[in-house]
């Protein structure tokens, strides 16, 4: 919640700020298999390549839990490019500090090399900490999203679900 004020203050309302629901415990450990899985098939290709294994080993430090930073999620949805780097350095500069977060990844899928890689879709994603007391540590992800892309994701979440589904059941 001191996120969506700091930022509609800092943006004057020009940007809209979503919250998503906390990830369900299920969805968490379809993440851990599917980490399990990859780190397996990894494994298998370790002797042919070792330095690709490496690159791609690092994704899955155990616990395996440890690799999901998204349980909990919000959006930031901005009119262009411009405005979503002003975010993104707003919460890189001292934006996300001033919450009480800390920035500890930012994730450009813009860079992706290969359209394919996610789906097509283009976003920002900032991973965030939060320290609480008692030594509690949460990690967050917030989406930052050009709008028009962001209309476009929402159409496209249904068919994102499909992918994901490990059986009809799941969709």
């Amino acid at each position: 919640e001191s996120v969506r004020r700091a930022l509609l203050r800092q943006f004057q309302a020009q940007v809209d700020f979503h919250s998503a629901p906390v990830k369900t415990k299920a969805r968490m450990r379809e993440k851990v298999k599917g980490y399990w899985q990859e780190a397996a098939a990894n494994k298998h290709h370790r002797d042919h390549d070792q330095d690709e294994h490496h690159d791609r080993a690092k994704h899955h430090q155990l616990p395996l839990a440890a690799n999901i930073m998204d349980p909990i999620r919000s959006t930031v949805v901005c009119d262009g490019p411009a405005e979503m780097l002003e975010v993104v350095e707003w919460l890189v500069g001292a934006g996300a500090a001033d919450c009480g977060l800390t920035v500890v990844r930012v994730k450009n899928k813009f860079a992706a090399a290969d359209a394919s890689e996610h789906d097509g879709y283009r976003d920002l994603m900032v991973s965030v900490r939060y320290a609480g007391s008692l030594n509690l540590n949460i990690i967050g992800e917030i989406q930052v999203h050009d709008r028009r892309l962001h209309a476009l994701k929402l159409q496209m979440h249904k068919l994102y679900k499909v992918k994901r589904a490990t059986h009809v059941t799941k969709i």
